[in-house]
């Protein structure tokens, strides 16, 4: 009896422990009004932007140079090249929210790099701008501005003033994914970028350039 005793115990601790890790890590947050939704003013600006990067792909590491450039038509292109020239991957980004590639190089020529480029990508750009968040939260240091991406949500993190937008997040309903902090010292595009996936290892870091 006593054996059956412990067992029952220890099942009930292990269903809890699983119950209690489900829960999602935006469940506590306050939920606010949409229409006080104050990104759309903040949304990040990249007409011609040239970024100094390192990119940590599990054990390799890739540095050169980042083109964030909007063209003509709106659309926007990511080229990441070597200082040299040699380009490691060229996309585009339309302004409807299609994606393409330009150019890649053959070894990062996999689907699961190409999709998790993609959703960086469209993360830092903010792909969503211009439209109003699918919904809003808020906790004791951000607002968290959402909207749906399939199955995932990507969060734009502004301060409680919504002065700035600090960062964002593409989580799963329970947790986050990918984390993204903006560093800004002045109006315009960011001064820095740090992006970090949270289930391998995948970084992104960008410092710009003065040109």
């Amino acid at each position: 009896m006593q054996y059956f005793s412990r067992n029952k115990l220890l099942a009930g601790c292990i269903a809890f422990c699983g119950l209690f890790s489900c829960r999602s890590v935006y469940t506590g947050m306050e939920q606010v009004s949409v229409k006080d939704s104050c990104l759309m003013p903040l949304q990040p600006v990249f007409v011609n932007e040239l970024y100094k990067a390192q990119v940590t792909i599990t054990n390799h590491q890739l540095s050169g140079l980042l083109l964030i450039k909007q063209m003509p038509d709106q659309s926007r292109r990511v080229v990441f090249s070597t200082e040299t020239g040699v380009k490691f991957f060229d996309f585009e980004f339309t302004e409807n929210g299609e994606f393409s590639v330009i150019d890649i190089l053959k070894k990062l020529n996999k689907k699961v790099i190409v999709n998790a480029l993609r959703e960086d990508f469209e993360l830092l750009l903010m792909q969503e701008r211009g439209k109003i968040p699918g919904k809003l939260l808020k906790n004791e240091l951000y607002f968290y501005h959402g909207y749906a991406k399939g199955k995932k949500q990507a969060w734009y993190l502004t301060d409680l003033n919504c002065q700035q937008l600090v960062g964002a997040e593409l989580s799963s309903k329970r947790k986050p994914l990918v984390q993204l902090k903006y560093f800004h010292q002045g109006t315009g595009s960011p001064d820095s970028i740090f992006l970090k996936h949270l289930n391998f290892k995948f970084n992104i870091a960008l410092k710009k350039l003065e040109r």
